[in-house]
């Protein structure tokens, strides 16, 4: 279901912060976007692809957040998006982030798919802010897509001859496997997720 309210009690505001149901909201131009919870599998993959990632990255000097806001620089916090996990350089000269998340140009986001969530729709926000790729990973078949920013907008990448598709900003394949399970690998690596 889809509603739009033209303006919302600050009271509503107040009480999804108090209890914790704003975590995953999004301000879009300054348009509140509220994003019902995620499914269980939506959280599985999402927390296995972070557990999995998170130390094969940061060892080669990418860092990896699970939720954080993503913001566009200058927008005074009034136009970001929650990616389920954003990739960003761990070099100091090139650091992101800030106290209320990350601003700017991330190396990569990945979008776990949820019924009726605006995934594809957040595109057009990634590359005005230069992300290099979008992954798309469908919780229920374990499919994973790699969109790569080829001017103003992404480009699906095709998968190689074993099935996998290659996410070059952090130099990770994923392909699906019997279960269906997502088989990424990363830095010599691989889990099934």
């Amino acid at each position: 279901m889809q509603a739009v309210i033209q303006q919302i009690p600050e009271h509503w505001l107040e009480e999804r912060h108090r209890l914790g149901q704003d975590r995953r909201d999004e301000l879009w131009e300054g348009v509140l976007h509220m994003v019902p919870p995620p499914s269980f599998a939506h959280q599985a993959v999402g927390g296995e692809l972070y557990a999995f990632l998170l130390p094969l990255l940061r060892a080669r000097g990418i860092g990896v957040h699970h939720q954080a806001g993503l913001y566009r620089p200058g927008s005074n916090q009034k136009d970001y998006r929650v990616p389920d996990l954003v990739f960003y350089s761990l070099a100091p000269e090139a650091s992101l982030i800030k106290k209320y998340g990350i601003e700017g140009a991330a190396m990569a986001v990945a979008e776990i798919r949820s019924p009726d969530d605006e995934s594809y729709e957040k595109f057009p926000f990634y590359a005005s802010l230069g992300v290099r790729e979008v992954f798309v990973i469908h919780p229920d078949t374990r499919v994973a897509e790699v969109h790569r920013l080829v001017g103003p907008s992404y480009l699906v990448v095709g998968a190689d001859e074993q099935g996998r598709v290659h996410a070059e900003t952090i130099d990770a394949r994923f392909r699906t496997v019997s279960g269906p399970q997502l088989r990424v690998e990363c830095a010599g690596e691989s889990r099934d997720v």
